[in-house]
């Protein structure tokens, strides 16, 4: 080891970030940032792949609670059978822009599903 290495201390990693200090750095599970008006606003976590309707694992990130009311909305309709006179919250996260982006980014690129759903800690998304 260098002295640079050894000064660094134990948070230090390679510069490929594919060592720390001799150890393979921790890999991050491959997942998919939602998007709402160009905003990152969750991490889903796919746990059940489908062609359908994908359910994952839901993480809010920081901006989650700007946009968290459209969603509980949004999931109430769908319960209903989105009556005609519920409809608004959908049609706003539509019109705001929802995007998913796979990350890390080389694993594909960012894509607009049809729909998003999120019920707590739970989200199923349809491509």
């Amino acid at each position: 080891m260098s002295f640079e290495e050894e000064r660094a201390g134990p948070e230090a990693a390679a510069a490929d970030g594919s060592q720390l200090n001799g150890a393979p750095a921790e890999e991050v599970e491959p997942h998919l940032i939602m998007h709402v008006g160009g905003v990152p606003v969750g991490r889903l976590y796919v746990t059940v792949p489908d062609m359908f309707w994908s359910e994952c694992r839901f993480e809010p990130l920081d901006a989650w609670e700007s946009v968290r009311p459209l969603f509980e909305q949004h999931e109430k309709a769908a319960k209903q059978g989105f009556p005609i006179d519920r409809l608004a919250a959908t049609k706003e996260i539509l019109d705001r822009g929802l995007e998913l982006h796979p990350s890390p980014p080389e694993t594909g690129p960012p894509f607009k599903p049809f729909l998003v759903y999120v019920d707590g800690e739970t989200a199923k998304y349809r491509h």
